[in-house]
């Protein structure tokens, strides 16, 4: 019997990537009950989110280049930015930064971090909120939270149809100004009608974000020579994981800010909030309970915000790279201009 070896290589990768989106998700969904029971304040709750993508991240450019010296394109995964001066130097360096005078490869770039900022901050929040805050047990939030990655999903599907249609460039423009519009619907979910509001606005968000993911690599490693196309399809995955602990960093902490100074110092973080809640007498609780749901509201609020402010800058970027590119000739030898 024949063995498509393409497809048997494409079910290969999808299982790390499975399991890898997997974790991040598990986690996501696990840490209201994991902060209870270890009693985790809000700064801990997200180092312990956090570790995961650091980890990840600071393992992604070694593997990317060890990949171009051994065998193109078999490692795609990466290292820090360390060494900056050093690596300008060597003539095979572990960091390409020479990768950056390149503008469409930096602006994709600049995109993945940031729509990995945006995404994870959202997502920490929202499993968190159909917990916490609409009483969704971690199984049921799992269902509802399967949105954004399908939304994804069928983002990346659609993406090449809509390269085809409109230009590689032009498709991740429109994907990431429907990721803003999706953000919204989070910024103004509450009451009666959140839950709809919620699952719609992250998958509308997740799939804005598909033709980035699809066409944005492709960008990247197009737009150099062939004999970096390790390292500069490493720094895009590094970028994308970067971007989600950073996410969980920053967004998490402006998150925690809002809640604390709405909670008005009655609890340090929605986790504690519900378990304290259940030791106290039942009005005490509810009272309790009411104000640490309206307070975290308000960090959603807020992270949706953000997070649409992020998708409009990333569209003005990437039209604006567009024209640069019309208009600048190709920054690294060897190289043809990336079409968009």
């Amino acid at each position: 019997m024949r063995v498509n070896r393409a497809r048997l290589g494409l079910a290969v990768l999808m299982l790390p990537t499975l399991l890898v989106a997997m974790d991040m998700t598990a986690l996501f969904l696990a840490l209201p009950r994991l902060s209870a029971a270890l009693g985790a304040t809000s700064v801990e709750q997200l180092w312990i989110s956090d570790s995961y993508g650091f980890t990840v991240a600071g393992l992604v450019i070694t593997m990317g280049t060890l990949g171009d010296r051994i065998g193109r394109p078999r490692r795609r995964r990466g290292h820090r930015f360390l060494f900056a001066r050093r690596q300008l130097r060597l003539q095979t360096p572990l960091l390409d930064l020479r990768l950056f005078r390149n503008r469409p490869f930096t602006a994709v770039l600049v995109a993945l971090v940031f729509a990995g900022i945006a995404m994870a901050g959202t997502g920490l929040l929202v499993t968190q909120y159909l917990q916490g805050v609409l009483g969704f047990s971690p199984v049921a939030s799992a269902v509802l939270f399967a949105p954004m990655g399908l939304g994804v999903a069928a983002g990346t599907m659609a993406a090449p149809a809509l390269a085809r249609r409109a230009g590689q460039t032009t498709a991740i423009a429109g994907g990431l100004a429907g990721s803003a519009l999706g953000s919204l619907l989070l910024a103004v979910a509450g009451g009666a009608g959140a839950l709809p509001l919620v699952v719609t606005g992250i998958a509308v968000l997740a799939l804005g974000t598909g033709p980035l993911f699809a066409l944005g690599t492709g960008l990247v490693v197009g737009s150099v020579p062939p004999e970096r196309a390790g390292s500069a399809a490493s720094m895009s995955e590094t970028g994308n994981y970067l971007g989600g602990s950073l996410g969980i960093a920053l967004l998490g902490a402006v998150a925690a800010v809002v809640y604390r100074s709405r909670a008005g110092g009655t609890s340090g973080s929605l986790a504690a909030a519900v378990a304290a809640s259940r030791r106290l007498p039942a009005g005490q609780g509810a009272e309790l309970l009411h104000s640490a749901r309206a307070a975290f509201t308000a960090s959603l609020h807020v992270t949706g915000v953000t997070a649409a402010v992020i998708f409009a800058g990333l569209v003005v970027l990437m039209l604006a790279g567009r024209r640069a590119a019309g208009t600048a000739p190709a920054a690294l030898p060897g190289c043809e201009a990336t079409r968009s």
